[in-house]
């Protein structure tokens, strides 16, 4: 008999091709203390609302948040701190990469 799933049996994965562009990113922009990333730059990489194009949208990244990667970037010995603007505040939002000590 088919039970329903519990909520702690659920697994959000995040592909390969998002931690690949982040991970580039990272080498990228890492300058010996921080890797400061805008998320722009991320969606720029994975993303596209072009039809014709096989990445997939902007939408469906954040419908199935596929930027929600903090967590594994903790596990690997990172400090992710996600910032973006509050109410009457301009910029883009960005992910703040350093060494956890």
């Amino acid at each position: 008999m088919i039970k329903p799933i519990k909520p702690q049996e659920v697994i959000h994965t995040i592909p390969d091709f998002i931690i690949e562009a982040v991970n580039g990113l990272i080498q990228k922009k890492w300058d010996g203390e921080e890797a400061i990333i805008k998320q722009d730059e991320i969606m720029e990489l994975v993303s596209s609302d072009d039809s014709d194009d096989d990445k997939p949208s902007h939408e469906e990244i954040y419908k199935r948040h596929w930027l929600d990667f903090e967590p594994l970037y903790k596990e690997a010995g990172w400090n992710v701190e996600y910032d973006k603007p509050g109410f009457n505040e301009f910029y883009k939002p960005y992910f703040k990469f350093t060494k956890q000590k």
